[in-house]
């Protein structure tokens, strides 16, 4: 068999390193993007987590009369149960840190359920925000108390 009629198997280097900066490219592209969706879907299940929490909690007032009592945090009000799944509470929210409910206890609120040491930066909080209030942390349904706790007011 002589040279000419011989077949030419694989790639040439140059065409790898064409195709690892083509990858790369997209993939620097691609990233900011992905990453975007992540915060926007971990934003909008701590939404509806906190909704349910804070509904179950306004439930169990209209029937019982009573507000739900102030717990530790991450500890499962008893009087929830059958209102919300205790083993969702205890697991914690999706953006970190654990649940709590407060009652005449943080800011000037009746009762209010909340996060209390979370992960995730303030950016994510003010997404959650615009979602449920005004996108302002500092007024509305849903508030900054402090440097680690965040919390939707359910009376004041």
């Amino acid at each position: 068999m002589n040279k000419a009629t011989q077949s030419k198997q694989g790639f040439t280097l140059i065409e790898i390193l064409v195709a690892i900066v083509v990858i790369g490219v997209l993939a620097s592209i691609g990233i900011p993007f992905f990453q975007k969706y992540i915060h926007q879907a971990k934003a909008t299940t701590f939404a509806n987590d906190i909704r349910i929490l804070a509904n179950a909690g306004d439930q169990y007032a209209l029937e019982s009369g009573w507000w739900v009592d102030d717990t530790s945090s991450g500890v499962f009000p008893d009087e929830l149960e059958g209102y919300v799944s205790r083993r969702k509470f205890e697991l914690g929210s999706s953006l970190g840190g654990v649940w709590d409910f407060e009652q005449d206890d943080v800011g000037d609120f009746t009762s209010a359920v909340g996060v209390v040491s979370p992960i995730e930066k303030e950016e994510l909080f003010v997404m959650v925000d615009k979602r449920i209030d005004d996108g302002d942390l500092s007024t509305g349904v849903f508030q900054k108390v402090s440097s680690d706790r965040y919390y939707y007011v359910i009376a004041e």
